[in-house]
């Protein structure tokens, strides 16, 4: 019965290992928007980055925190090491007599109290607060930035895998001809219908296919591989694309979305807001080089008059030293041009004409890119109704083809032209698409805009 019990238990924990493996084997079917958010999700890099604007975000909420003034209090017990004391008192006949007393160990003890109270203040602060907003800035559009590259990436590579994928499916389209040409041909032979060369062409010609498509074939599932990684996806889960290389085919103006969108890329964001952060800290090192500082300070140091009194009473404790002071500070060695804060303000003046002149570069190479990628995909766009174009004659050509070499009119070699030129003018279609769909994300990329 306990045999029994434990053959129930093994038999369903085996079932539980099958049940988990069968979900880890059956395949993946991934959209493109699933692929993006997946990459969004597990890129390690766009995780560090949300850490880092996270951190800059915590900076920039609570800058403030700098007119919180500095605050901190002490406590004192001191011992004394003097044994007894001695006091001069007048006497008579007139003169002066010394009087001894030795210390009680209560009468060696004294407690104090401390609390110091300090802010700084200068005009610089302000700017410092807006420099800290600014770099928050720049990190969000870094961010952003990055998961753009991301998404990219991911579509780019996406397009790439289809684009296998058909170039694949069109090659096993022709070998399944190949094969059901090879069987009738086989018949015809035994038949005594053809000749044993013709058989042996259409043999040949089957065989030497199937090397190349399994090439292609090892060489998808390494790219798919691949591509799951990219994705965060555990090792070893196969993928199923699904989708298409369709993009949106429509016509450009380059002198209009020139003057719409020029400098709207995050390349040139990021170069303006870089260079406004180095314009605040320029101001806010000014401020603090010729403006003075302000001190505040409060300080309370109350002592108790005997250690044996009583520690909550207020008339007990005595503050003989505490004070509020206004100290007004100014750095005169700042004001000297070669001093270190002198030399501080030249290099981030040199660092601001930097930034003017990458900025008006990357203005002229963003013109250049833009007008390149449109002309490109003008042409792309008419290659693409060209390639239609020769898929419908050569498919038309390759019906006539069939048709006359089973009617014994056409020589076997003439109809495999027929099958290159169909294959070659099918990939030549889908290769097209492909370019027009990477060339309309490279056209987001540099104008900043999704179409």
């Amino acid at each position: 019965m306990v045999f029994f019990s434990n053959s129930k238990k093994s038999i369903s924990f085996f079932a539980l290992c099958f049940s988990m493996l069968y979900v880890f084997s059956e395949p993946l079917s991934i959209h493109l928007d699933e692929a993006v958010r997946l990459a969004f999700q597990n890129n390690v890099q766009l995780s560090s980055m949300a850490i880092d604007l996270r951190m800059k975000k915590a900076e920039k909420d609570y800058a403030w925190n700098v007119f919180l003034p500095s605050v901190q209090a002490t406590g004192t017990m001191a011992r004394t090491n003097i044994k007894e004391v001695s006091t001069t008192i007048p006497s008579s006949p007139p003169g002066f007599a010394t009087i001894t007393t030795k210390l009680e160990e209560k009468d060696k003890w004294k407690v104090m109290g401390g609390l110091n109270i300090s802010l700084n203040l200068n005009a610089a602060l302000f700017e410092g607060l807006k420099a800290t907003r600014q770099s928050y800035e720049a990190g969000l559009l870094s961010y952003e930035a990055a998961r753009r590259d991301t998404e990219q990436n991911v579509k780019k590579a996406f397009y790439g895998l289809l684009l296998q994928e058909g170039s694949l499916a069109i090659s096993k389209e022709k070998l399944a001809s190949a094969q059901k040409r090879k069987t009738q041909m086989e018949a015809n032979f035994k038949n005594g219908l053809v000749s044993e060369l013709q058989y042996l062409q259409v043999q040949l010609a089957l065989e030497t296919q199937k090397p190349a498509i399994m090439e292609a074939e090892l060489l998808l599932a390494q790219q798919k591989e691949l591509f799951a990684f990219l994705l965060g996806l555990p090792l070893g889960t196969e993928i199923v694309l699904v989708g298409e290389i369709a993009p949106h085919i429509q016509e450009f103006n380059a002198d209009e979305l020139i003057a719409e969108y020029l400098g709207r890329s995050f390349e040139l964001a990021q170069l303006d807001k870089n260079k406004e952060l180095m314009e605040t800290q320029l101001r806010a090192t000014l401020l603090q080089t010729y403006t003075p500082t302000i001190v505040l300070s409060q300080t309370f140091n109350p002592a108790l008059g005997k250690i044996d009194d009583d520690w909550f009473k207020k008339d007990n404790w005595a503050d003989t030293s505490g004070a509020f002071s206004l100290t007004i500070a100014f750095n005169l060695t700042n004001l000297l041009p070669f001093s270190g804060m002198g030399q501080n303000i030249k290099k981030t003046r040199d660092t601001i004409e930097k930034l003017e002149l990458s900025k008006k570069q990357a203005l002229h190479m963003s013109e250049i890119d833009i007008r390149n990628i449109i002309q490109r995909l003008e042409k792309t766009r008419a290659a693409i109704e060209v390639m239609k174009l020769n898929e419908e004659i050569a498919r038309k050509a390759l019906r006539l083809s069939e048709e006359a070499y089973n009617a014994g009119l056409l020589e076997y070699l003439d109809l495999k032209d027929a099958e290159t030129s169909l294959l070659q003018a099918e990939l030549g279609v889908l290769s097209e698409k492909f370019n027009y769909s990477i060339g309309l994300l490279d056209l987001e990329k540099a104008i900043g805009i999704s179409f």
